[in-house]
């Protein structure tokens, strides 16, 4: 059987023919590239090089290899990626969210759903989301916007809005109702990092303030310790309100996400607890 390594040397020496810059890219010697080719060839039992003296290059039969080495290397990755993947799925709850929203509010009763379970989650974007679902790198994702498919069900899990965050001194903590982003627009964040769709809302929206991301970790007790605006949500709010803080919520259409949770029918006995939940 042919050494996979062997197979990816060819395939690089192939981008330019060189073995001095194939060996490089390689960090390999190129007598050890030399040989490494030599098995190829071996193992196949025709020639696959034109040889003259100062030159060594592929032949036709030998270009022909490459687009096949190609396509091998390609199918033993995703063998072993979803070989991966389906180990992680049977070790551990993997969820996908376009923002933390979802594993604030759900995270903790995860752990008691599934306690012999590892729990992994992660933030991208929706379409990265639900090819990795589709993949099998996720047991369910959550997402903002309804979807329909053969093989997906979509229930509707919860609403988030989002609200301002001031200390009480603030010249904003008057306006009760609630503000519109135009008029905190220029203000200076203190914002958490990685929020997935909120990111995109406030940059949007808040084209002249500035922002200073913190580590969610870090993030309560810098906030607690400055007079600089932040953000909530209505799954936050009270956590604020503990830091003698005013939450106003933001009047504007766009501050506001109504999240589904998605998931393959075929996994839905999996995670059956934790979808009523959802539904409850």
């Amino acid at each position: 059987m042919i050494n996979l390594d062997f197979l990816e040397y060819l395939t690089e020496y192939a981008k330019t023919e060189n073995l001095s810059k194939a060996s490089k890219s390689l960090s390999l010697s190129q007598s050890a590239l030399t040989r490494a080719m030599q098995k190829v060839e071996e193992y196949i039992g025709v020639p696959l090089f034109e040889r003259t003296k100062n030159k060594l290059s592929l032949n036709e039969t030998g270009k022909e290899l490459v687009k096949n080495a190609r396509l091998v290397i390609e199918a033993e990755k995703t063998m072993r990626e979803r070989t991966i993947a389906f180990y992680n799925l049977s070790t551990s709850i993997s969820v996908g969210t376009v923002a933390p929203g979802p594993m604030i509010k759900y995270g903790h009763r995860l752990f008691s759903i599934f306690p012999n379970k590892n729990i992994a989650s992660k933030i991208d974007t929706e379409q990265n989301l639900l090819d990795g679902l589709r993949n099998g790198l996720f047991d369910f994702i959550f997402i903002t916007n309804p979807i329909e498919s053969e093989e997906l069900e979509c229930d509707f899990a919860f609403e988030e809005m989002l609200y301002v965050s001031v200390p009480k001194e603030h010249f904003l903590a008057g306006m009760k109702e609630g503000v519109c982003f135009a008029e905190i627009d220029g203000q200076s964040f203190l914002v958490a990092e990685n929020l997935g769709v909120w990111d995109n809302v406030t940059k949007k929206f808040l084209p002249k303030s500035r922002f200073f991301p913190q580590s969610m970790e870090n993030l309560s007790e810098i906030v607690n310790a400055s007079t600089i605006p932040t953000f909530s949500t209505n799954l936050t709010l009270s956590l604020r309100e503990s830091m003698g803080r005013v939450n106003l919520p933001i009047l504007d259409k766009e501050a506001k996400f109504d999240f589904y949770v998605v998931y393959l029918k075929q996994n839905k006995k999996k995670i059956k607890d934790f979808l009523k939940i959802i539904k409850n």
